[in-house]
């Protein structure tokens, strides 16, 4: 008899009595509740006894020992993911004093707000002078990874935590850009995020206000209409007003800010499930502290949310012109609810809608005037870290002191010496980055922001 097929068949028997063994412990423990499958919807009290039934039996007969408030707060949160909102979360005792902390404008991490499109982690926009704006992460970058761990079936609230950490310490984002062929990789450096609300400059040989507003947070109102009647004073000709790379907050400053320029009708409405909720924002005349100002908007793909009202509005009332390219699309709005214990939920209740009528969620606003930003080339960007890799940009710096056109020129010869060809664009960019790395960032830049150039442009027609 041959040793190994006996070996074999004793084996296979072996397995299948093991089969058959879990076979009956599955069948004795169900067998009583085979024709539960229900056939119409369960009752809320048997919805109840069988959630019960579920944490008894993982409380009890799990391989771990797991806490009921594990339990539950997850039970929360799968609650919450159900409804396939990235807006609507559960939120920590902790994550509920992150939040609190955001939004009066000062906290730790990147400086990046995310989303989930799709169920893939999402940048929504970096917030400017922030070690992700700094690094050059952008609107819609796809995180794959965090520190070499997938972001997939990561929760917004995980994420954030991932994300977030002690300043100084160092975190790696591995993102997937539309356009780009490869996975890029970023090494970024967490900060304490101060967000300076609204920065301005008066463009005295234009006679133009302009004013930048990072935020819409608590204390955006008052900061920008302080802002506005400096502007005034000074006997402005026309306002340009940056909402790029705003990725919104607080509907109430939105609903006051648009106020500022519109002297009547709707600026925006909300409506939900709850008619009775349903509110339809109008313009104060009294308000109105710039309604007669020639008016621009800049606006960009990293605009969402509370920005796109101020835009919308602007738009719908045709009271001023909007300068950059589409805008985010976030048109829903979250209430945050208090819960027990310091918990608390951000609850998605309504969407709002334009003047005209129009909800924008998921599709964005359109510029009047569409004016892409400068940007790098994919040759720009794969030559760009070689250059920075092997420090040629910094030794050239070195020796040579000064940021000038012939400046400019020789460091692109030598770069085409070496068969590392940037754009114009980018040869300057990257030159004048070099230069001023070490100086306080600029509130305008003149040189290479062309959607700026061309607000400047439509306010000084004759």
């Amino acid at each position: 008899m041959n040793t190994n097929t006996t070996s074999a068949k004793g084996a296979r028997r072996k397995k299948i009595l093991g089969l058959i063994c879990c076979l009956v412990i599955f069948t004795a423990a169900t067998a009583s509740q085979m024709d539960a499958s229900p056939k119409k919807e369960i009752s809320d009290e048997g919805l109840t006894e069988l959630f019960n039934a579920a944490l008894f039996h993982v409380q009890g007969d799990y391989v771990d020992e797991v806490s009921r408030q594990t339990l539950i707060f997850g039970a929360i949160r799968g609650m919450l993911s159900s409804l396939d909102d990235a807006h609507t979360r559960f939120m920590t005792p902790d994550e509920t004093n992150e939040l609190q902390t955001e939004m009066r404008g000062n906290f730790g991490g990147l400086g990046i707000e995310i989303s989930q499109r799709d169920n893939v982690l999402t940048v929504v926009s970096p917030i400017d002078d922030t070690p992700a704006m700094r690094a050059g992460i952008r609107p819609n970058d796809k995180i794959v990874e965090i520190d070499k761990k997938s972001t997939r079936d990561l929760s917004l609230t995980d994420a954030v935590k991932l994300l977030r950490g002690k300043p100084g310490t160092s975190v790696n984002i591995s993102v997937v850009r539309e356009g780009e062929d490869e996975v890029l990789y970023f090494d970024l450096v967490r900060e304490i995020i101060k967000i300076k609300v609204v920065t301005s400059e008066f463009l005295e040989k234009e006679k133009l206000g302009y004013v930048r507003l990072k935020q819409f947070n608590q204390t955006a109102t008052e900061d920008l209409a302080r802002v506005i009647g400096e502007f005034k004073k000074k006997k402005a000709r026309g306002l340009i007003l940056d909402l790029r790379w705003n990725p919104g907050g607080l509907l109430d400053a939105a609903q006051r800010i648009s106020n500022f320029f519109i002297k009547s009708g709707v600026i925006v409405s909300t409506r939900g499930r709850k008619k009775e909720l349903d509110k339809v924002f109008n313009a104060n005349p009294s308000a109105a502290i710039a309604a007669d100002i020639p008016l621009v908007v800049l606006a960009n793909e990293g605009s969402a949310s509370a920005s796109e009202i101020v835009t919308g509005a602007i738009k719908d009332h045709k009271r001023g012109k909007f300068i950059g390219v589409k805008t985010f699309g976030k048109g829903s709005v979250q209430n945050v609810i208090s819960l027990m214990y310091g918990t608390s939920m951000a609850l998605t209740i309504q969407k709002y809608y334009t003047p005209s009528g129009v909800s924008i969620h998921k599709k964005g606003i359109e510029p009047d005037i569409k004016v892409p930003a400068l940007d790098f080339n994919k040759d720009d960007r794969r030559h760009y870290k070689e250059i920075k890799e092997k420090k040629i940009l910094s030794n050239f710096v070195k020796e040579h002191k000064h940021y000038n056109a012939e400046t400019v020129k020789k460091f692109q010869k030598m770069l085409e010496d070496r068969g590392l060809t940037l754009s114009d664009f980018a040869a300057k960019k990257t030159l004048k980055d070099e230069y001023t790395k070490n100086s306080p960032r600029p509130i305008l830049d003149m040189e290479f922001d062309v959607q700026l150039q061309r607000a400047i442009k439509e306010l000084t027609k004759t």
